[in-house]
């Protein structure tokens, strides 16, 4: 009889028939029908020549082909095209050249590419495998044999770290609530969990708990009245395009406030300052909704009715609430026999039993599958999607050209919440784009210019809206702009103004505090980030020019030409308030270089007011939570509302202890 291939058995049998006949023994029997035992057992030597290829699930699908003869491996090829470029793809010839050195799938992983070296030596003990004649048991863990979820585009999932294929986990773990991700969301959430008696496991992708951010609201329900509640979901959706959901709003009022008491308790900033971990809250911003809101561009009158929001900013920079929330899953550790933290090891696919999500398979830094079962629910606290290009092609396209503030960021939650019969939000997602780092002041209508000099807009422009003015402003190349925009990247302009401000700015700071966000000024960045401080002062505007890489010809022209319309008190150009037109004439000159960033994509998957994931019927995928960036539609508009300071990161903690509690009524 003629010898198959193990790749021709694979195709004569189904994989799941296959997969059964291992498990019961069958395996080999299976093969030997197809091939004939005298084949392989009078095969001289350790492998029976020839060639073969198996796939495994790395970030993407990695193929390896290797060609043996009777007694060693003659040639690697690596087909790592789905990979991340800067990572996987970068270290193929490592990879390939591990593999013929060691004669073996036995190889190190890569440090950095560890997805991508484990995918590599998963199919390399398949083509082994197969030269010797033997089932092929290790390759089925991730074959990529599953169907792109209807939303979806192939380069979406890739994208992620999601592995949607067939994977038999090497460990089974029991839990009551799994919840992946260590953030704003997903360390309250296994808080709220935790204290309710339910054991749990908080899966993180990264080696520590990460969150960005300081400042964090909370609705004090006490010092609010009904009316009060009322009008702020009412005003919240008013700067939400009319699309906010007003239940999710609710239980942001409802929860925020035991969350964020939680976090400043286990954090131990309940007195206001932690000297152990260098943290403390080192500025109070409550706010009392009453009478008439004004900020420069928008008024809702609350009349007679109050809401109070407290909002304590955390740190001081360049610390942050990831700083913070690691010194509460520090102290959860210690503290709770029923909770359990799972370093580098990222969700990579959901389990079902029927249409309820029954747990999670991650994968540790080992390249090891775990099964992490979850009798209550699993919660999903993964982030946005602001780093897989695919995803914000698809979902958020304004936010393509714009430099990124997060890392890792892949929609990772949102494949796994759509593969199992989930529903992306069917609206234009909303995002967050600013930058409060390069100095004060952002609010003010001072004059505009681009990256070319120019003014390009009426400045009378409420901060929040900026981004969407600069999408059609030049690209600019600065500093710390994103790898991915090699040419530069949209969101950079530059606030000018003269030492006259502290008479006209509404709300000006002095120089000598502003000066502290000039580069190098001081070697004292306590309450900044130093690599993103970009104000700077000159005693001319052509020197100043200098200093923001400008034309200075063009910069002085642009100048002259405001200063002429501050005379007239008439904005021809651009029709700003006259109340706004104010000369830059008296040095020393100044410039706040603004870089607009994603900060994030606030908007995800379709979910209730108890963070339940939603299907295109109405009904609930039983199981499953998405809180955080990942559920939406709190807001609903084209961009994140700032009428509410710590709004952001106080709804997270909100929805992570909301969910929790429905979690575990289940």
């Amino acid at each position: 009889m003629e010898f198959l291939l193990m790749e021709d058995v694979m195709k004569t049998i189904t994989r799941r028939d296959f997969l059964k006949g291992i498990a019961g023994g069958a395996g080999i029997a299976a093969v030997s029908a197809f091939t004939g035992n005298s084949a392989l057992a009078e095969a001289p030597g350790i492998y029976t020549p020839g060639t073969y290829s198996a796939t495994a699930q790395g970030i993407g699908t990695v193929t390896v082909t290797m060609t043996f003869d009777a007694n060693s491996i003659l040639d690697v090829i690596l087909d790592v095209s789905g990979e991340t470029p800067s990572i996987g793809q970068l270290h193929a010839d490592e990879l390939k050249e591990a593999l013929m050195s060691s004669q073996s799938a036995e190889i190190d992983a890569v440090s950095g590419a560890s997805v991508t070296s484990n995918a590599v030596k998963k199919a390399a003990e398949a083509c082994i495998a197969q030269a010797k004649g033997e089932a092929v048991v290790l390759t089925e863990k991730a074959e990529a044999d599953y169907e792109i979820p209807a939303e979806l585009s192939a380069e979406d999932v890739a994208g992620s770290g999601a592995q949607l294929g067939t994977i038999i986990p090497d460990e089974v773990m029991d839990y009551d609530v799994v919840v992946v991700g260590a953030g704003a969301a997903g360390v309250p959430a296994a808080g709220s969990a935790v204290l309710e008696g339910a054991r749990v496991a908080l899966l993180q992708k990264q080696s520590v708990v990460v969150s960005q951010g300081n400042c964090i609201g909370a609705a004090i329900k006490e010092k609010s009245d009904l009316q009060g509640m009322m009008n702020f979901i009412h005003h919240t959706n008013s700067l939400s395009d009319w699309r906010s959901d007003r239940k999710q709003v609710q239980t942001f009022i409802d929860y925020s406030e035991p969350a964020v008491n939680w976090i400043l308790e286990m954090s131990g900033l309940t007195g206001g300052e932690n000297p152990e971990a260098g943290l403390s809250i080192y500025m109070q911003n409550d706010v009392t909704y009453t009478g008439v809101f004004k900020d420069r561009t928008t008024t809702f009158d609350y009349g007679d009715s109050t809401f109070y929001l407290a909002c304590p900013f955390l740190g001081p920079k360049p610390k942050n609430m990831g700083n913070v929330l690691q010194v509460v899953v520090d102290r959860m550790e210690k503290e709770n026999d029923n909770f359990d933290v799972y370093y580098s090891t990222p969700a990579v696919q959901l389990v079902k039993d029927g249409d309820r999500v029954i747990g999670v398979i991650a994968q540790n830094a080992d390249g090891k599958y775990i099964q992490f079962n979850a009798s209550k629910g699993v919660i999903l606290a993964t982030g946005d999607y602001q780093n897989n290009a695919s995803m914000v092609a698809h979902f958020c396209p304004d936010t393509a050209p714009f430099d990124k503030k997060q890392y890792q960021k892949t929609g990772d939650g949102h494949v796994l919440a759509l593969s199992v019969g989930a529903k992306m939000n069917p609206i234009g997602h909303t995002k967050m784009v600013h930058d409060f780092d390069s100095g004060l002041m952002f609010e003010e209508p001072f004059l505009y210019v681009n990256m070319e000099g120019k003014r390009f807009t009426n400045e009378d422009t409420g901060f929040v809206y900026m981004n969407n003015i600069l999408r059609k402003e030049p690209l600019f190349k600065g500093p710390n702009t994103d790898a991915d925009h090699p040419e530069g990247a949209k969101g950079w302009y530059c606030q000018i103004y003269d030492n006259d401000y502290m008479d006209y700015a509404n709300a000006p700071v002095p120089p000598q505090v502003m000066s502290g966000y000039i580069p190098g000024f001081s070697e004292d960045t306590t309450g900044k980030v130093a690599y993103l401080l970009d104000t700077h002062t000159a005693d001319t505007i052509e020197e100043l020019a200098k200093e923001i890489d400008i034309d200075p010809a063009t910069l002085k022209a642009t100048v002259d030409r405001y200063n002429e319309l501050c005379e007239k008190g008439m904005d021809e150009d651009f029709g700003k308030n006259p109340a706004y037109l104010h000369p830059v004439k008296n040095g020393p000159f100044w410039a706040i270089r603004r870089h607009m960033r994603v900060s994030a994509i606030c908007s995800g998957i379709e979910i209730n007011e108890n963070g339940q994931a939603m299907r295109e019927n109405g009904e609930t995928v039983p199981g499953l939570y998405c809180v955080g960036n990942l559920g939406g539609e709190i807001y609903g508009g084209s961009d994140y509302p700032y009428h509410a300071t710590g709004l952001s990161l106080g709804r997270c903690a909100a929805f992570g202890w909301a969910a929790a509690k429905h979690a575990c009524q289940q």
